[in-house]
């Protein structure tokens, strides 16, 4: 979890919650694989460490690029108080999911879409709040940035705000409707197994995972495309982004439509 070349991290407290709380992540990692690999329980006839396993893998690549992303605002404005309350509501929440979603597969149940007792349908709506705190957390980083002035314009700074402004709107548009609909499937299905390897994507329905997966690692995808381009074309690297983040947006669009159809993203 290092910075890109030419960037250093400060040693202040948002770079330090964040850090810690990748770091977090990576440990829980640690220790629930071997789980995954002993427990032959299943739930959708996947191992029930799957959950915990990705959301783990996920919040440790969100928060690693927040903190590397953070760098370029001045240290003055990571330590101010919209950060500092940005910062640990974030942290909060992570930590809240991810201790829910371990439990609840410790005990073989759903965490997500399970309304079967009033106690689990109310941490399913603290977990929507939970996750809605993880994606403006970045948001507001992108504004941030997006307003500072210090006479920036490379390919990664473009990318780092188009990544973390297009990013979490487009997450809080898929992901909201996912959870209206109560299901991630357009269609019937009652299993993730046979799915898109590693991702459990399905390939007999219309599945709403692969657009929130496009749009949730824009924050990733697109500050990646501006530092490869700074490198590779330094005189277009600015154009290149623009480019980049429309195929984000198209992507992740198209795939919503797909998945609205029914349609699985490959398969039947």
């Amino acid at each position: 979890m290092s910075a890109p070349q030419g960037f250093r991290f400060d040693d202040d407290h948002t770079t330090r919650a964040w850090l810690a709380t990748a770091w977090f992540m990576f440990a829980c990692l640690v220790v629930t694989a071997p789980a995954a690999l002993i427990d032959e329980r299943t739930l959708w006839e996947i191992s029930v460490w799957w959950k915990p396993l990705k959301f783990e893998m996920a919040l440790l690549v969100h928060f690693a690029t927040l903190a590397v992303l953070a760098q370029q605002l001045p240290a003055k404005k990571r330590a101010g108080p919209i950060m500092t309350v940005v910062v640990w509501s974030s942290v909060a929440a992570a930590l809240i999911e991810i201790g829910y979603i371990t439990i609840q597969a410790a005990r073989g149940r759903h965490s997500h879409f399970n309304f079967d007792t009033p106690l689990e349908a109310l941490m399913y709506s603290v977990m929507g709040v939970g996750a809605l705190l993880l994606v403006l957390a970045a948001l507001v980083l992108g504004v941030f940035l997006a307003f500072q002035r210090d006479g920036n314009k490379s390919g990664f700074r473009l990318g780092a705000v188009s990544g973390l402004i297009i990013g979490p709107i487009l997450t809080i548009v898929f992901g909201g409707y996912m959870s209206l609909t109560g299901s991630h499937w357009v269609g019937e299905a009652y299993s993730d197994a046979g799915g898109v390897p590693l991702l459990s994507w399905s390939k007999e329905v219309g599945d709403l995972r692969p657009p929130h997966f496009f749009a949730t690692h824009a924050m990733q995808f697109l500050p990646l495309a501006g530092l490869v381009a700074d490198r590779l074309a330094p005189g277009f690297a600015r154009p290149l982004v623009v480019g980049a983040a429309a195929l984000n947006i198209a992507i992740a669009v198209f795939l919503f439509w797909l998945a609205l159809q029914g349609r699985p993203i490959i398969g039947a």
